[in-house]
């Protein structure tokens, strides 16, 4: 289900206010194009020694969903390039009381539209692998050629530049689409459910 931002300890004006210079680091990440191939299946408890490049795959042409990931198990990850480690959007989420367990940038191809899914992130942190994460998805690339949307629970938002949707995994089912003929981005920040949440 969809979360009002009100219950959040996460501040939704760290995104909203700093929309420009996120889409700025999108847009160069994109261009300098460290992107890899993502899906719900992949294996994402962290230990020690885990960084969350050892265990994806690499890019693929005609892979639908994309993304540059910035921040794992609330850490920078060391094998990404300066880009990604150093961008205003890495610093600007590791300055925050609360951590993510995951954030990325993450880019749906025209004409996609995704398998309803549950990406499981709070696998990342093995103290809280009952509870779920709230995830915030931040639009900063949205086309204005056709409709791009977020379904959570069979409730259907469209997306539009600097806006900012988050709800629980745990309760439902997510899939997003790509209805038009240039590429989607938005920013997924992941937060552990128990740290995030006022109730």
């Amino acid at each position: 289900m969809f979360v009002d931002d009100k219950i959040s300890l996460i501040d939704p004006k760290i995104f909203t206010d700093n929309y420009g210079k996120i889409r700025e680091d999108y847009i160069k990440i994109r261009n300098y194009d460290f992107l890899i191939d993502y899906s719900p299946t992949y294996h994402l408890t962290a230990n020690k020694s885990d960084d969350f490049l050892g265990f994806i795959p690499t890019l693929t042409p005609d892979s639908p969903w994309k993304i540059s990931p910035l921040i794992f198990n609330r850490s920078i990850i060391r094998r990404t390039p300066k880009q990604c480690r150093d961008c205003f959007t890495t610093r600007l989420l590791l300055s925050q009381p609360v951590l993510p367990v995951l954030a990325v940038f993450s880019i749906l191809e025209p004409g996609v539209e995704l398998e309803p899914h549950s990406d499981g992130d709070q696998r990342i942190d093995e103290n809280y692998k009952d509870s779920s994460v709230i995830k915030y998805h931040f639009s900063i690339d949205i086309p204005s050629d056709g409709e791009c949307g977020l379904v959570v629970n069979n409730e259907k938002r469209i997306l539009n530049n600097a806006d900012l949707n988050m709800f629980d995994e745990k309760l439902s089912e997510h899939y997003a689409y790509n209805k038009s003929d240039n590429r989607r981005g938005v920013l997924i920040v992941s937060y552990i459910r128990d740290e995030v949440l006022t109730y």
